[in-house]
């Protein structure tokens, strides 16, 4: 049975329950002071009190116009609205947008007014379906099946469902990083037509392994850049320069904030853009992308002799699942890709006394080839 409870000068009907070891509340308004009519109202509370422990809700006279009593039902068009509400105080405007697709998709196949605990399984397969009848890709496919995914874990840890429908991703054979040849960005360092600002933002993103918009959100601290946990992997992480990457970065810092950077509506996008152009002059492969250089600054550092779990952390990944990528690839045929750093992969047998002296004292620097001494300069 529910009790009143007082509570800032109204009366309250709260009911108490233990499930599953778990104990629950909740308080349901009477809508008013005067004790008589809080008995006369906890009447109505009491004769639906073992569904409210079920976890319904409902909106008593009291409370709607109609007069009557009327369950509430936390439908999926109400869930998809709260949802993307919260997600717009913390996502970027493309996520959102994404977000709100995969949505409008699943209700279309289980429709606005079905509650959202009523949503099952089989409910997950129709909308795996009906993204296929798109001619939907896989990866578009599991893109949309993550966002509907994290809502369902979100109103499971709000407890607005009791049991999650299984949400499983479709298989994807992985794809071998496309990463930038030396001969490559070589090739792009050389181009006329494209301004030295360019070519040195480049440079760093190649040489630090950034995310595109991660420059933006981070600042300096000594020697050292400190990414916040805003970035795709939400962890946040540091990143030592030497001092012609630090120069850069101040750069690329001043020209967003005061410069022509200022001006554009999405920075990083503009210089993804800059940078597939430059793909497009060298003849490049076309699928290739401005993301290319994340994946060369990995394959340079295995090459390097770099520990995967070192990798893991200055990438910022949050499984080492995902780092092992590169680690699956065929590293002593890459590494003739790179002929400007130094391979753990090379045949030392074949390297003379001299050659050998040299290899050993050298060190990765940004200036790998004449012309980034000449962009340094």
């Amino acid at each position: 049975m529910a009790t009143l409870r007082y509570i800032r000068g109204k009366w309250y009907a709260r009911s108490r329950w233990t499930k599953n070891g778990t104990k629950g509340e909740t308080l349901t308004p009477l809508r008013t002071s005067l004790k008589v009519t809080a008995h006369e109202r906890i009447v109505e509370v009491n004769k639906v009190e073992s569904d409210i422990k079920a976890g319904m809700k409902f909106k008593f006279p009291w409370l709607n116009e109609s007069g009557i009593t009327k369950i509430v039902r936390f439908t999926v068009e109400k869930a998809v609205a709260k949802w993307i509400d919260r997600r717009i105080k913390v996502q970027r405007e493309k996520t959102i947008v994404s977000n709100k697709k995969s949505c409008e998709y699943f209700m279309l196949v289980v429709g606005k007014r079905l509650p959202l605990k009523s949503v099952t399984s089989f409910h997950i397969e129709k909308y795996v379906d009906y993204l296929k009848s798109l001619n939907l890709k896989a990866n578009s496919i599991n893109i949309h099946l993550r966002a509907i995914k994290t809502m369902f874990r979100y109103y499971h840890k709000m407890r607005k469902v009791d049991l999650l429908p299984i949400i499983n991703q479709l298989s994807v054979r992985p794809k071998p990083p496309k990463y930038i040849t030396d001969y490559e960005f070589d090739a792009i360092m050389k181009l006329e037509w494209l301004d030295d600002f360019y070519k040195q933002v480049f440079l760093l993103y190649r040489d630090t392994g950034m995310r595109l918009r991660e420059p933006m959100m981070s600042e300096l601290s000594g020697d050292w850049i400190d990414i916040p946990n805003l970035s795709k992997s939400k962890i946040g992480r540091n990143i030592e320069l030497d001092f012609s990457l630090k120069a850069i970065f101040l750069n690329l810092k001043s020209w967003c904030n005061n410069g022509y950077g200022s001006t554009l509506k999405d920075v990083g996008e503009h210089i993804s853009k800059k940078f597939k152009k430059a793909l497009r002059e060298i003849n490049a492969d076309g699928n290739k992308s401005f993301h290319s250089l994340r994946h060369t600054f990995a394959v340079r550092k295995l090459i390097q002799g770099a520990n995967i779990y070192h990798l893991k952390l200055i990438m910022g990944h949050q499984s080492v699942i995902t780092t092992e990528i590169y680690s699956n690839m065929n590293l002593k045929r890459i590494s003739q890709d790179f002929p400007t750093i130094i391979s753990s992969y090379v045949n030392q047998s074949k390297v003379g006394e001299w050659d050998t002296k040299k290899w050993d004292t050298a060190k990765e620097s940004s200036s790998y080839l004449p012309i980034y001494q000449e962009l340094q300069s």
